[in-house]
Parts: structure tokens; C-alpha cells; sequence
């Protein structure tokens, strides 16, 4: 599997999953005690893709809904616009994040995220 198959598969398989029992599952595997770095790593790309892009869509309608009751005034739409852009920046930097490391282990071999 190449590196874009993952990333797609990562992005939408995990922006439809719930974070109620798939959460605690993801918390269990941590707190069971022996934990090797890959399952570490890999537990953390599945909490915090998820949490991101639920972040993101919650910063984007807040944005959102701060430019349309703006009422014209430039300072506040401004405002609104920058909670937008800082939302996508983010999103972008943790995406090119995960696929960093996604780049990082299949090079080197080490198979930390499969």
C-alpha cells in the first residue's frame, strides 16, 4: 500500500468513526501496561485524527457563524476570517504530520503506523 492510500484511508475511514467505545478501546490498549512503540504511536495517529477533524469542523462553523452576524463591521469579520484560516492551517499541519511520520516509517522500514 503506498503512502496516498494510506492517508486517504486514515482521513476518511477515521473522520466517520465515533469516539465513544472507540476512544476507551484506544485508552485500554495504552493503559494495559506493556506497550510497544508502535502500538503507542499507532494509538495516538487513531485519537488525535479524529479529534482534529472534529476540531476543525467545529472551529469552521464557529467562523462561520462569527462572519455572518459580523453585521458588516470589518474588525469583527477580520476576526471571523482569521478563526478560519488558523483552522486550516492547523488541520493542514496535523494531516502533513501524521503523513510525515507515515513517510518516515515506510522508508526506514520501521512499520510504526501499517
Amino acid at each position: 500500500m503506498n503512502i496516498f492510500e494510506t492517508i486517504n484511508n486514515l482521513v476518511v475511514h477515521k473522520a466517520y468513526a465515533s469516539l465513544g467505545t472507540t476512544l476507551n478501546e484506544q485508552l485500554a490498549t495504552v493503559q494495559g501496561g506493556d506497550v510497544s512503540d508502535k502500538q503507542l504511536v499507532t494509538t495516538i495517529i487513531n485519537i488525535a485524527t479524529p479529534v482534529a477533524i472534529i476540531a476543525v469542523v467545529l472551529l469552521l462553523v464557529y467562523g462561520g457563524f462569527m462572519m455572518m452576524t459580523s453585521q458588516g463591521n470589518p474588525d469583527k469579520l477580520q476576526e471571523a476570517k482569521q478563526v478560519i484560516t488558523n483552522a486550516i492551517i492547523g488541520f493542514v499541519v496535523i494531516l502533513l504530520c501524521v503523513a510525515i511520520l507515515i513517510l518516515i516509517s515506510k522508508t526506514l522500514g520501521l512499520e510504526i503506523y501499517a
